[in-house]
């Protein structure tokens, strides 16, 4: 498995970028992020990929970071989007914009992105939202002063929500907006809560 290539960019051509590697030439399909951030022709340039082989082809896609990756690697998994479906999806609308309309069940920005009609940006819903929701809470968030994960404060944060009568996806875009514009509200569940109700009723 190719995980990652180090090498010179030797061509950049309709998001394909030439990647020489030990003396191979290496055909990295990107997205749109990662081609844009590819340097120009004769330039050193590290990159994440994933190879995909099928009966008939092995191709190699190309990511800006490892978490746009891990993104391509969770679309690729619901039933009926292959790879290169995956990559436009990525490069129509930017991963992290993804992930929100995903988490936000936001139907129709995510038909906005050219190939994908309601049925897969349904699916896409469907099969990824818990998943994305469950990543978001437990994964992300450390404080400034030790690093300490946030995952419990906001989860207790969430159980008072909905338990005085927010629906869930009310209560977790409050929590969400709360912990990136105004981080210093995340650190004690008595401060969360405060500060997501008035996000919520705003």
């Amino acid at each position: 498995m190719i995980s990652l290539l180090r090498g010179t960019v030797r061509h950049r051509s309709q998001n394909t970028v030439v990647i020489d590697a030990g003396g191979v030439g290496y055909d990295v399909l990107c997205t749109q992020e990662a081609y844009e951030s590819a340097p120009a022709v004769g330039t050193e340039y590290e990159i994440w990929t994933r190879l995909v082989v099928r009966e008939d082809s092995m191709t190699l896609f190309g990511f800006a970071s490892m978490e746009e990756r891990a993104l391509f690697d969770l679309i690729t998994s619901v039933s009926g989007i292959g790879p290169k479906t995956g990559i436009a999806i990525l490069s129509g609308v930017g991963a992290a914009h993804l992930r929100e309309a995903i988490r936000a069940s936001d139907v129709h920005r995510l038909i906005g992105i050219p190939g994908i009609g309601r049925k897969t940006a349904e699916r896409l819903i469907v099969e990824l939202r818990d998943k994305l929701l469950k990543e978001e809470f437990v994964d992300t968030g450390r404080s400034a002063e030790g690093g300490t994960p946030h995952a419990g404060i906001r989860n207790d944060a969430l159980q008072a929500l909905l338990a005085l009568g927010y629906q869930r996806a009310v209560a977790e875009k409050a929590i969400r907006d709360v912990v990136r514009d105004k981080p210093d509200a995340g650190k004690t569940v008595e401060a969360l809560i405060k500060a997501a109700l008035k996000e919520a009723a705003a």
